[in-house]
């Protein structure tokens, strides 16, 4: 037992025994537990297994002894919710994270993607899960839940104090989130940070470490012919398309003049409100540039280039990272007519959709923004109908944030490789955290997975890469909580930027 902490005591658990029992127990135990999670389909965009799911993540905190479980309606989906607080003197961690997953229609797996199979060889790189869920987020969740299971089967006290957050709603973009955190801001502003699990090496095991992430708006158009021209109710033979107008190119042509082959948005006015860089961010950027390996990160995406520059050349290492502080406009679909491969169909149809969203940086609002894509579909295509979700702001978090220091130490412990990038590429909604209860977010952990929201999910058991597996992720969870214990609370150092 460590005992240079005055916050320890004679239960309290040793962070050798409990890296023990983890490899002890994990392959027949807690890896099973996982895929059974993993199996039940929860796919927030159609509702299939939502409920269902909810009621099996409540039945994992009650595993755990947490008290006050509950599973809280909203306007959408639930939100689990519960704690386990033994002691005050001790640091008390929001665990923050989602039980939704993206729908898998019209993919194409290798393995059914609810099956959780366990692929020995996967595609070369070592044996791994492939699941829907599994890097996003539910195995990285229930991974976590399986680590402080370890202490909670062995009767001693876990270092920290919990309180649990389990939204249903992340892949839809959070829209209840924020009603639920006002309901119950009592509760969680006794929380002194948020942890928020994933799996952050590189395929090289390089671990990335993302100190921010991007706001998101997410918007719909649809055209339908009518008064202003094209097929009324039905699609029509495509030879009247020599003087009858098309929603389709209608669409086309919209979406064409909202950004430039170089990426570049073309909505007036989106970059006012867009903040330089930092002199902070500029040296974690120069830092990042040394280690990131661009040819490994290609790979990992599955693309062989990115944009071109002016000059036709492709984007730098530097520019890339730039680019995160930059927003992006991104057609996540496009719906009309006929689109089976086989065969052809010639018609001129009556009707166009589109999704779309939109990525935010400091110092965007959402409001103007949702303001701004307004007035632009209102000037370019009068006759659109365009919905635009709540959405919701970026958040950063700053190095020399105390806790954020213990993170990044902990993880420097391992002797892997560190890449900290002042900003990810993703969105979350974390901005509601630091603006409510000016809390950081401690984001990852080790262990490898990629293609969150494509096929073949998948998330590393052993690799032949250098990246570890979920295993790896679950010590390194452990001695995170082990230190934060250590350490006890912070005062008065809490996270405003």
């Amino acid at each position: 037992m460590v005992t240079s902490s005055p916050y320890l005591t004679e239960r309290s658990v040793d962070i050798k025994w409990w890296i023990k029992q983890i490899k002890k127990d994990f392959e027949k135990k807690y890896l099973p537990v996982i895929q059974e999670y993993l199996k039940e389909p929860s796919i927030s965009a159609t509702g299939e297994g939502i409920q269902e799911t909810a009621e099996m993540t409540a039945k994992f905190l009650a595993n755990l002894g947490a008290a006050n479980i509950q599973i809280v309606p909203t306007k959408g989906w639930p939100v689990v919710y519960g704690e386990i607080l033994k002691d005050p003197k001790k640091p008390t961690v929001l665990f923050y994270s989602m039980y939704d997953v993206q729908p898998v229609e019209s993919e194409k797996w290798i393995v059914p993607p609810f099956s959780a199979a366990i692929v020995e060889d996967f595609e070369g790189m070592g044996r791994s899960i492939v699941a829907r869920g599994v890097i996003n987020t539910k195995g990285p969740t229930m991974a976590f839940f399986q680590t402080l299971q370890t202490v909670i089967n062995s009767g001693k006290d876990l270092p920290v104090n919990f309180v649990f957050v389990i939204e249903g709603e992340e892949e839809l973009g959070s829209l209840h989130f924020p009603d639920f955190v006002n309901s119950y801001s009592e509760k969680l502003k006794q929380a002194d940070l948020v942890y928020f699990p994933s799996f952050s090496e590189s395929l090289n095991g390089h671990i990335k470490i993302v100190l921010g992430c991007r706001g998101i708006i997410y918007f719909k158009i649809w055209i339908q012919g009518g008064d202003w021209g094209g097929p009324r109710s039905r699609n029509i033979h495509s030879s009247l398309a020599s003087f009858v107008d098309s929603p389709t190119w209608k669409l086309i042509d919209l979406i064409s003049k909202m950004r430039a082959s170089s990426g570049k948005i073309l909505i007036p006015g989106i970059y006012e409100k867009v903040q330089p860089i930092s002199e902070e961010d500029k040296q974690m950027i120069n830092d990042l540039v040394k280690k990131l390996d661009l040819e490994e990160f290609k790979k990992m995406i599955d693309v062989n280039k990115l944009y071109s520059d002016e000059n036709q050349k492709e984007m730098s290492k530097e520019q890339m990272i730039v680019k995160l502080f930059e927003p992006c406009l991104t057609v996540d679909g496009i719906i009309s007519g006929y689109t089976d491969e086989k065969g052809s169909k010639t018609v001129l149809l009556s009707s166009a959709f589109s999704n779309m969203d939109i990525k935010l940086v400091p110092n965007m609002e959402v409001e103007d923004i949702r303001n701004k894509i307004r007035n632009f579909i209102m000037e370019n295509a009068p006759e659109a109908k365009l919905e635009i979700e709540e959405g919701y702001k970026w958040a950063k978090m700053s190095p020399l944030n105390p806790y954020i220091k213990i993170h990044i130490e902990t993880l420097r412990s391992t002797n892997k490789k560190i890449e900290i990038w002042p900003m990810g590429t993703g969105s979350a909604p974390f901005y509601i955290f630091q603006e409510k209860f000016g809390i950081p977010v401690l984001d990852g952990g080790l262990g490898h997975g990629s293609r969150a929201h494509s096929p073949n999910e998948f998330a590393f058991l052993k690799s032949k890469t250098g990246a570890g597996g979920i295993i790896d992720f679950e010590i390194s969870v452990a001695k995170l909580l082990t230190k934060l214990g250590e350490v006890g609370k912070i005062k008065n150092d809490r996270f405003i930027q």
